[in-house]
Order: C-alpha cells, then sequence, then structure tokens
C-alpha cells in the first residue's frame, strides 16, 4: 500500500518524461520571437536551478520524516520550479521610461493567455486534494495512520497504513505552500509590466506570458494530482478489505472502487502535467494570444 506510493511516484514521473521527449520531438513550433528574448536562457536556468533546490528540500523532507513525507514529496519539488518561474518573471526586460512611452489597449486578463477551462481545473483540482487529503485526516484515527470502522458483525476492524494527518498533515502544508505559488505567479505574469519594445517586441512578450502561464498552471495541476492519486489509492485499497468477508459492509465495496477510479484519474492528470510542464518549459516560445478587438 503506502510503502508503495515511491514506486507509482517514480514510475508517474518516468511516464511524464518519456510523453514529454516524444511530444518534443514530434512538435514544429517556429522559434524566432523567443530567440529575441535577451533574458530568456537566465529565467531558464532560475526556473530549473530552484527546481533543483525544490527537489534536494523535498529529499531533506524523505530523509527527516520517513514514510510521513510520501504525498509531500512530489509537491515540494515542483513547487520549487514554480518559485524559479515567479522569480523569472522578474528578470524580463526592463519596462519603458523615458518622455514618450507606449500602451496597450487590450486588457491582460487569465482568459487573454489560457484557456478558462484549464485555469478552473487547476483551482477544482486543487480544492478536490486538499478536501481529499482534510477527509482522510478527519476519518482517520488518533494515531493518524490507521482507519477503524464497525463491521456488520459487531466487530470492529482497524487497518493501516491509512492516510490520515501523519501522512496527510505535511502532504496539505505542501499543497498550500504549492497552491499559493502558482496563484502568485499567475498573478505576476499577467500583471507585469510590458517590457520596452526595444528589448523585446510586444508579441514575444505575449508569446512569454502564454507559455509561462501555461507553465505554471501544468505545474499547478501537478502538485495538486499527484497527492490526490496517492490518498485516493491508498484508501481505496483499505476500504477493500477492511472487514472480514462476514463482517462486509454494503458501502466499502464501491467507495473503494469510486476511490480507485478517481485515483487512477488523478494519476493520469500527474503524468498529463508533467509533462506538460516538461514540454512547455523546453519549447521556444508559444504563439501569441489571439488579438481581442
Amino acid at each position: 500500500m503506502i510503502p508503495a506510493i515511491p514506486m507509482l511516484v517514480f514510475l508517474v514521473v518516468i511516464t511524464a518524461i518519456v510523453i514529454a521527449m516524444v511530444s518534443r520531438f514530434r512538435e514544429h513550433e517556429l522559434r524566432l520571437e523567443a530567440l529575441q528574448d535577451p533574458s530568456r536562457v537566465k529565467r531558464r536556468m532560475v526556473r530549473w536551478g530552484l527546481g533543483l533546490i525544490g527537489v534536494i528540500l523535498a529529499v531533506a523532507a524523505a530523509l527527516s520524516l520517513g514514510q510521513r513525507a510520501i504525498f509531500l514529496v512530489a509537491p515540494l519539488a515542483i513547487s520549487g520550479y514554480v518559485a524559479g518561474l515567479m522569480l523569472g518573471e522578474l528578470m524580463m526586460p526592463s519596462r519603458q521610461f523615458g518622455p514618450v512611452r507606449t500602451g496597450s489597449l487590450h486588457r491582460r486578463s487569465f482568459a487573454r493567455y489560457l484557456k478558462s477551462k484549464w485555469l478552473w481545473a487547476w483551482r477544482g483540482g486543487a480544492s478536490t486534494a486538499a478536501i481529499a487529503l482534510v477527509a482522510a485526516g478527519l476519518a482517520g484515527g488518533a494515531d493518524g495512520r490507521s482507519l477503524t470502522l464497525a463491521c456488520v458483525d459487531d466487530t470492529l476492524s482497524s487497518a493501516s497504513p491509512w492516510p490520515g494527518w501523519s501522512y496527510g498533515g505535511p502532504a496539505l502544508a505542501a499543497l498550500l505552500l504549492g497552491a499559493l505559488l502558482v496563484e502568485l505567479s499567475m498573478r505576476r505574469i499577467v500583471e507585469r509590466p510590458r517590457p520596452d519594445p526595444t528589448l523585446l517586441g510586444v508579441d514575444a512578450d505575449e508569446a512569454n506570458r502564454a507559455a509561462s502561464l501555461k507553465r505554471v498552471v501544468a505545474a499547478g495541476m501537478a502538485i495538486a494530482m499527484v497527492p490526490l492519486a496517492g490518498v485516493c489509492l491508498s484508501a481505496a485499497m483499505i476500504y477493500s478489505f477492511i472487514c472480514s468477508p462476514s463482517g462486509t459492509l454494503a458501502w466499502t465495496g464501491p467507495l473503494a472502487a469510486a476511490l480507485a477510479i478517481l485515483g487512477l484519474a488523478a494519476g493520469i492528470g500527474a503524468i498529463a502535467g508533467l509533462a506538460a510542464l516538461i514540454r512547455i518549459a523546453e519549447t521556444g516560445g508559444a504563439a501569441p494570444p489571439a488579438k481581442q478587438a
């Protein structure tokens, strides 16, 4: 059960990398605008540098907390990348100064750079993950590691390891940290001043905003989906066998099946988020968003 989760996480990461590399190989995007961005290489180094720091912190947390860190490792590691992405936005070419300045009448918003369904998918996924972690914590025993149920034959049955507060508490803290970084990064990407057009063209700036927003949402999806998948699959296995055949409750089987389906869907979402994060981060630039009337 929970000891098998690290292997699941490893498979998720490997699958995401393979999908991203295949997708990158098959892409034929024009990269001219991105090559005109003078700070692109530095921003990439900052993103992946802080991502590496996030991985180091995740490993340190795993070593200090042991199995309690099982659901926070991935969110903490990816949060480092998000922090690097937000810092990279501060490194964009400076805005225009001087007696004559130009401005755009186009209103910049999330919807300008990203389809609303992806924005709400991220927020819905993060909310669902938080609710799942809290629900598992409240349902678990006082030790935060087991679940006890009154079975049909009037016996009490306990099973562990249950993803209660012992496991879910650190994961919830990592999820909230990641969600805060994602939301702050999204606002920074959309609201930062327009760079001096002599340093970075308007189309290139718009393409950078669109690509950065897609990166941060993809990272957010991975931050939310990994713990959601782990909690749901762990709980599903517990509910599938907690009571003996003679004391089986009518609702535990259907609940286990529903949790398993949700956990598998979350796992697929985590793979998709990681793959998109890797692919978008390594492409030369996205096409600028459509001009608004």
